[in-house]
This record gives C-alpha cells, structure tokens and sequence, in this order.
C-alpha cells in the first residue's frame, strides 16, 4: 500500500512496520493532504506496538505536509495506541531542524538518527583530521588507477558517481582527466564535502556535483549512472551490503561498478621483512576491533560475483618504492602511523606496550622505504562487474 505523488512516494515495509517518506513532499491540493492523513490513520488501525515513520530519503517537506504529519501524530497520542519512532539522517539539514522538536509532543516518540553512528569507525573516518591520509593515498594510487579505469570502461562522457568519495580528489580528476559528462560525489563527512566543494572552486571544476549523503540510502533515481566508483570504503564499513544494494540500484543496466580494496596480507618489504609484517598483522587485527576490514580487496571478485554482476575484471594496482615517489610513499605510511597507533589505539584503550610496539613497527617501516637500497609495496585490488541488461 503507499502513496504516489508527482515527486514524492510514501510506501509501507510491513517488515519493519515503517512507513517510509521519499522526495520532495511539497503539497499544497487539500485532496492530497487528506490522502495522507488518512493513510497514515489507516496505518495506524492496523498495527500493535509501534511505528516507524522513515524519513531518511524525504529531501524536503512543505509545512502543509508538516502539519498533516505534526496533526497524525496528536491523533496517535489522543489513541495511545502504539509508540511511534521517527527516523531521519544527519546528511538533511531539514531533518535536523524540524524531526526532533516533534518528539515534544509526546513521550512515546522516539527520534532517532539512523546514519549518526552506523559504523563503529564513524568519528575517526569523517574527521577532517582523516583528509592528508586520502590525499597522500589518492597521490600515489592515481598515477596507475587512471589507466585501470578506463581498462574497466569508463570512458568520455559518461555520467559517473564516486560514493565514499572522501575529500573529492578521484572525482575531481575523473572529471578533469577523463572527461566525464558528470562525476557526482557522495560521502557522509561533512568536513570532507567541505573540503571537495573547496577544490572544485579553486580548480573551476563545472562537471562534478559534491553533495552530503548517506550511501546506504541514496537519495537519487534509479539507474542513473554510466559507471560507478566505490574506493577504499568497503572496508570500513561493517554492513558493506547496504551500500552494495543502492550502489546495484542507481547503476544503469549496462553500467559498470567498480570497486578498490587493501589486502594488508600482500603489504611487504625488506630488509626488516618480519618487522614490517608483523606490524600490519596487528593493525589489521585493530582495524576488525573497530568494525573494518582490512582485507576486502581479496574478497571483492566473490562481491561482484554475488551481485550477479557479468563481464568482472579485476586488477593489482602495485605502489612500491620503484614506481613511486619514496617521499611521497613516506608521508602516506606516516599518516597511516598516527591513524593506527594514535587514533584508533586510544579509541580501542590499546596498553602502553602495544601502543608502543605499533609506532616502532611502523618506524621500522618508515626506515625502509627511507634507505635508498630498501624496497617496499602496498597492493591495491580493484574489480568491477557490469550491471545485466
């Protein structure tokens, strides 16, 4: 059962015995605004226990549609019937303005954030403290992930999203380098949309949109995008899935996913071989405590395989200290430093003995790539899948 309106769709998922609100509710015919009225108390007779009212993908409301939502609710106190939760994003400014003053109506309302701590490395990953860590990396990885792209198809002209795209760098060259009709950028960081839409002025980039969003819910069409790009993101997050699923829903038929992930197991170097693996062995083992996985490149074929996607292609992208700047390498493995010991450690209460031991590890690692006779290399796997037509 739901409602359709010119831009706007609410809809029930009797799973979760949710009603859900997308697009723009901007209603002014007194005939629509009963419609809605009285589906939600119809709704509402139907169910025992509770309610959700999702608004995580609803853009933007007029305060006429406000006030039949604001008007239902003092129904549903007046019954006392069911508890009513009320979901909205951080990613929409509306939301945060106007949903949690509605839980002053009544007490058996519950406002919850759903995107405000949906991975568990959230705080760290969205910190602008995170962004010299995604430029060093995007520096080094660039230079071969360009040509591995247009190997995967992605070509001039194409509509393009990069999702998770962090501080908008890749998007930024894809739209500059490759030429893309439109690159759109979507990551949950505010400091780091911030810091894109920044860049885009300075270099007078036209062709790429940066916008807030959640990647699990997607607030966007279905089957929009020539080619879409997901890197280094997967790994973070504990129910890769989700982002998985609207990744598959926003790609065209025909359109290819592409995505990039680290294996910590093919990391290398020597000399101080055993040092240096034994060091990433303990970060990788950090990074699980904290809800990410640091070996996702190897399993991104199996993904793509699952997704039913055809056509899969899958590539190494090699940085070593023979194809790379070794300042650069540097830099990009003393941020990873400070990330992993500093950040994550204290987010982890990690003791004094294994706080020190992770910065002599990657110290030592630091001494390799430094020494002009030392040799060291970080792989990258990237796959992508296209979608069935």
């Amino acid at each position: 059962m739901s409602i359709t309106g010119e831009r706007f769709l609410i809809s029930y998922d009797a799973i979760d015995q949710q009603i859900n609100f997308e697009g723009v509710l901007r209603v002014v015919d007194d005939s629509d605004l009963l419609s809605i009225g009285n589906y939600l108390s119809e709704m509402h007779a139907r169910l025992d226990g509770s309610m959700r009212l999702n608004f995580r993908k609803m853009r933007y409301i007029n305060s006429s549609a406000l006030k039949v939502i604001i008007d239902f609710l003092k129904y549903a106190r007046e019954s006392g019937k069911l508890n009513i939760k009320i979901i909205g994003s951080k990613v929409l400014t509306w939301e945060g303005k106007t949903l949690p003053h509605i839980k002053s109506l009544w007490d058996k309302i519950e406002f919850v954030v759903y995107d405000e701590n949906f991975y568990k490395s959230q705080v760290i990953i969205e910190d602008a403290d995170f962004i010299p860590l995604l430029r060093n990396q995007t520096r080094l990885l660039w230079p071969q992930e360009k040509e591995i792209l247009i190997k995967h198809g992605l070509r001039e002209g194409m509509r393009v999203a990069d999702i998770c795209c962090g501080c908008g760098d890749v998007a930024l060259l894809i739209a500059k380098e490759l030429k893309a009709s439109i690159v759109t950028g979507i990551d949950h960081s505010a400091p780091a949309i911030e810091y894109a839409v920044r860049l885009q002025d300075e270099f007078n980039v036209l062709n790429v949109d940066f916008r807030l969003g959640d990647a699990t819910a997607l607030i966007m069409d279905d089957e929009l995008f020539d080619f879409i790009l997901c890197r280094l993101s997967l790994q973070i997050f504990s129910k890769p899935e989700e982002i998985l699923k609207e990744l598959y829903r926003v790609l065209k038929p025909g359109g290819r996913l592409y995505l990039l992930g680290e294996d910590y197991d093919l990391i290398t170097g020597y000399p101080n071989e055993e040092e240096i693996r034994t060091v990433y062995d303990k970060a990788g083992k950090y990074g699980v405590q904290i809800g990410m996985d640091l070996y996702n490149g190897k399993k991104l074929y199996s993904i793509l395989s699952g997704m039913r996607m055809s056509n899969i292609k899958l590539d190494y992208i090699n940085v070593d200290t023979v194809n790379s700047d070794r300042r650069v390498f540097a830099d990009m493995i003393a941020s990873w430093r400070f990330f992993s010991a500093e950040t994550i450690g204290r987010k982890l209460n990690i003791t004094k003995e294994e706080h020190d031991a992770l910065l002599d590890g990657y110290d030592t690692h630091l001494k390799t790539i430094r020494n002009r006779f030392g040799y060291t290399k970080w792989t990258c796997i990237a796959a992508s899948g296209e979608k069935v037509r």
